[in-house]
């Protein structure tokens, strides 16, 4: 593109100024375009001198100012320092959100030049109108979220309170700063327009450039205004006729404003794009952030060249979308030149430091303990994790199977670990900032990390540290930390190559003075094109527009601006919008509404092409898997073998083979998670641990109706117990977040013993009782079967024993005969297997007896105890004997060399398996 907006001026001052345009300053918007510019004066006709100082507006400001800028941290210290004066008992945490509130407010008033006492009598007096005769004070938007009354009232009290002395702070903490030859951006603003105002002597150049403005606040249009009318100034604003002469168009709304200002005598370079050029716009809709970053790259790859790759830019409305363009990137053959920054908050070195800092904002002081998601995110990143630490994986391990949501001190210090001692430390002792830098001194010491990353943090903990030491206003560990992440989220770290024909990928205001032949904008939707509007002031809305101050109309004007601009020029735009609106998404902008409804009218050269996406889904048949058994198995089911195999470990064989194969062959555990919430899978074992706890005084002893009603009273004491042994925590915290669920096991369990009041009196044998039992396999040099089985409850009445096994579960058949396999082991029988496979085993430990195995489904447990087999009767010697054969031949089958490791046919059993995405079920 020859005919881009810096070019045209560039060719401008060139003729106009030639050789003097070396001693000139060229001021721009912002850093991007200065390079840009560069390029420009070399193909301007006949300029070879050196290119003249660049500035951003800020900087040059800044440049003829007495006073050093002040970090918003250190402005708002020395602006509760002075709050302080008036009402010494308030905090700074409590100062902290409503002192920015008053920052801002003394930002605007200074860059927009009112008069400060006028808007302030003018204020006090709406005050004290409002205390008369309003129930209700102004109180800032940002406070107005979920309130009770209570909060509402403190809050409009607060309001009053800080209106009683907002004037006074305002003068007194703009003099406090004046002593530190410090200043916010807003005062500098005010101070040189102050200045010129008096013809006071400032650093003078031959001529100024102001290049690309839009939206100049009182101040900053007051210094254009100035050297303008010195004659030392060019202003060159960048706009298309198409809103500059509607006076309906908000995008235009500002350079109209100035224009009339700033009657610059220059000529000017105002595009016609829009009413006379010809543009193919596509509007894209898809859903969410991963398709329209799939969708950019598919576009990509279909239409792009490189050689147009030096016209085109891919621009984004939220940056948030920058890693996943990056990875939906279409090839190596086109550049990519990374121009908005990496975040540091995304960089890895930071991510453990959140971690960290959650980890310290969540400590429990008074019980000396981490929460545990704390601990294990830290745990689990990259940055430790590399370290080979064995002392990481043993407390991971114990803390996933203890089941700790809150991990003690004492608990880590025990892990002989120097890395571990300085990660789980109270930093609120020491400090914030040299806690920080503790860990940031080790950890680059052992790793390799981003050195300009490391510079950054370390930039910040030193700034923190200070801080930190020079405190005098008691500040918390919380604000400590909240200071850390914003300080943090104001970086963003550089990135990307600097070839000249690469396709820069940036954010929206990287835009200004720019232009593009093809364009690919993201994220063309409400609440981000334009952003949601916010109103975080003191200032009424009225007074703010009385006094010229800005407001959210402002804002509004300054996207459409931004967005047109962005399109005058180019001929091929690309706008995808996320059009899963239903997810939690806002609608596709007005915008693309307004170019949809009004630029075909105006322009029959623009075309409108609309078009959807949606990620397509793979719908390939998922490949039927069937393994051999090879040594690995074998060896897997040997070592099974001496521990004890269980009715559970039979079934799971015979209910999926490659289920059994991922879980006890190649040992891929199930998902391990610390449970703060009940589950289903959690529910039974919490209530065979509340009934064995509450039946465990009266083993062996004849139990009678008024024990068993007795036991009834312990039972909220027996369930604080069985939940802290399951969680290994303070059973509070569960209960807490539990109680529904908690409360319909102690009333099963109540359930339960009205049906044992019943049976009463019986004798308790035991609860939780392990029983084993060998068998010999009639296969040449096997080893004998050490079968192994835990029952929930042995008891006894009239001479019968008793086997019960507690079901939280479905129980669908109490019957089948155990002398055909198949129907033994279909997964309707399941539950009544593994009884049998108990009373089997405890019959052959304790031959003669007469053992009648028992399932309480609790899902029906008012339908009370239900016998297994009860068609048959009490299984005798020879029953048992009969389902030992059967139960032998089916582990042969297991073992049988000739029977491949396959899939269930039962596709309802993958619905919940947790192995479902390696055999794509």
């Amino acid at each position: 593109m020859t005919d881009t907006f810096l070019q045209l001026v560039a060719n401008d001052v060139v003729t106009r100024m030639g050789d003097t345009l070396k001693n000139s300053v060229v001021v721009f918007p912002n850093k991007r375009p200065f390079g840009y510019f560069d390029e420009a004066l070399k193909n301007a006709l006949g300029y070879e001198n050196d290119p003249p100082q660049y500035y951003t507006l800020d900087d040059f400001i800044l440049d003829q100012s007495d006073y050093q800028l002040a970090d918003n941290i250190d402005s708002l210290v020395i602006l509760y320092k002075v709050y302080l004066k008036f009402y010494p008992l308030t905090d700074f945490d409590s100062f902290y959100g409503w002192g920015n509130v008053m920052l801002g407010d003394f930002e605007d008033i200074d860059r927009n030049m009112p008069d400060p006492a006028k808007l302030f009598k003018n204020i006090s007096a709406i005050k004290d109108l409002e205390k008369y005769f309003l129930e209700d004070t102004y109180v800032p938007d940002e406070f107005l979220s979920p309130l009770n009354a209570d909060d509402e009232f403190y809050l409009q009290e607060k309001s009053n309170e800080i209106w009683q002395v907002y004037a006074r702070c305002y003068y007194d903490f703009k003099k406090e700063l004046q002593k530190q030859k410090l200043a916010y951006p807003g005062m500098v603003y005010r101070e040189v327009v102050e200045k010129l105002a008096k013809n006071a002597s400032l650093p003078s150049h031959t001529h100024y450039i102001f290049i690309g403005f839009n939206a100049l606040s009182k101040a900053e249009e007051q210094i254009l205004q100035y050297y303008n009318e010195q004659g030392q100034a060019s202003v060159y604003w960048d706009a298309d006729s198409y809103y500059i002469n509607n006076p309906k168009e908000e995008s235009g709304y500002f350079i109209r404003k100035h224009i009339k200002a700033i009657p610059s005598p220059n000529p000017q370079f105002f595009s016609n794009g829009f009413l006379m050029g010809r543009k193919n716009i596509h509007i894209i809709g898809a859903p969410m952030q991963v398709g329209q970053v799939k969708t950019l790259g598919s576009v990509l790859k279909r239409s792009f060249t490189v050689d147009n790759q030096g016209s085109t830019a891919i621009v984004l409305a939220d940056e948030n979308l920058l890693v996943p363009v990056l990875y939906a990137w279409p090839g190596q053959e086109q550049e990519i030149n990374i121009t908005t920054g990496h975040p540091l908050w995304q960089n890895p070195l930071f991510t453990l430091f959140q971690s960290l800092a959650a980890l310290q904002g969540n400590f429990r002081k008074d019980q000396a303990s981490f929460y545990h998601k704390d601990v294990l995110a830290i745990l689990s990143h990259p940055l430790v994790m590399s370290r080979a630490d064995a002392a990481v994986k043993a407390l991971q391990r114990k803390i996933t199977d203890g089941q700790l949501i809150y991990i003690p001190q004492s608990l880590v210090l025990a892990m002989r670990s120097s890395f571990l001692d300085l990660v789980f430390r109270d930093s609120e002792g020491m400090g914030l900032g040299i806690y920080f830098g503790d860990l940031l001194s080790e950890i680059k010491h052992q790793q390799e990390c981003d050195p300009i990353a490391v510079e950054n943090l370390e930039r910040i903990l030193k700034q923190l540290a200070l801080f930190s030491k020079s405190n005098d206003y008691g500040l918390s560990q919380k604000i400590l930390i909240r200071i850390f992440k914003e300080k943090v989220m104001q970086i963003k770290l550089p990135s990307g190559n600097s070839q000249p024909n690469a396709i820069p990928l940036m954010g929206m205001l990287e835009t200004r003075c720019l232009d593009f032949d093809t364009v690919f904008l993201l994220s063309v939707n409400e609440g981000i094109l334009p952003a949601p509007a916010r109103n975080h002031s003191y200032i009424p809305y009225d007074q703010r527009k009385e006094f010229g101050l800005p407001t959210n109309d402002e804002q509004e004007h300054l996207f459409a601006y931004q967005f047109y601009r962005l399109l005058q020029r180019a001929a091929n735009i690309y706008l995808f919008y996320d059009s899963e609106t239903g997810s939690g998404g806002n609608e596709k902008s007005r915008y693309l509404r307004q170019i949809e409804y009004y630029l075909p009218k105006a322009n029959p050269h623009i075309l409108i092409h609309r078009s959807s996406y949606s990620v397509p889904l793979l719908n390939q048949p998922a490949r039927a898997i069937s393994l051999p058994k090879d040594k690995a198995f074998f060896d897997a089911f040997l070592a099974k073998n001496e521990k004890g195999i269980s009715p559970s470990y039979v079934s799971a064989y015979f209910i999926c083979a490659l289920r059994f194969h991922f879980r006890y062959v190649m040992q891929l555990p199930e998902r391990e998670e610390i449970v703060e919430d009940l589950e289903a899978k959690h529910f039974g074992t919490l209530f065979h641990r509340l009934m064995e706890l509450s039946y465990e005084d009266l083993k062996g002893t004849l139990v009678t109706k008024e024990m068993v009603n007795a036991l009834k009273i312990k039972l909220a004491y027996n369930m604080e117990r069985a939940l802290k042994d399951l969680h290994k925590t303070e059973a509070a915290d569960i209960l807490q977040k539990n109680s529904l669920l908690v409360e319909t096991v102690k009333v099963l369990a109540e359930k339960t013993m009205e049906l044992d009041m019943e049976h009463s009196p019986f004798t308790l044998i035991d609860m939780e009782k392990e029983v084993a039992g060998d068998i010999a396999l009639d296969m040449e040099g096997a080893p004998n079967l050490h079968l192994k089985g835990t029952i929930d409850r042995i008891d006894e009445k009239d001479g019968q024993v008793r086997i019960v096994d507690y079901k939280t579960g479905t129980v669908k058949n109490m019957d089948f005969h155990f002398g055909d396999a198949e129907e033994m082991l279909n997964k309707e029988n399941k539950e009544a297997f593994q009884a049998l496979y108990y009373g089997y085993l405890y019959q052959k430990q304790n031959p003669g007896t007469t053992v009648q195995p028992v399932i309480l489904p609790l899902k029906e447990v008012v339908k009370g105890y239900g016998i297994v087999n009860k068609n048959i009767g009490t299984p005798g010697t020879a029953d048992y004997a009969a389902y030992g054969d059967k139960l032998k031949s089916i582990i042969l089958a297991i073992l049988d060399p000739e029977m491949p490791i396959t899939q269930t046919e039962d596709h309802n059993i993958c619905a919940s398996c947790s192995y479902r995405n390696f055999c794509m079920r």
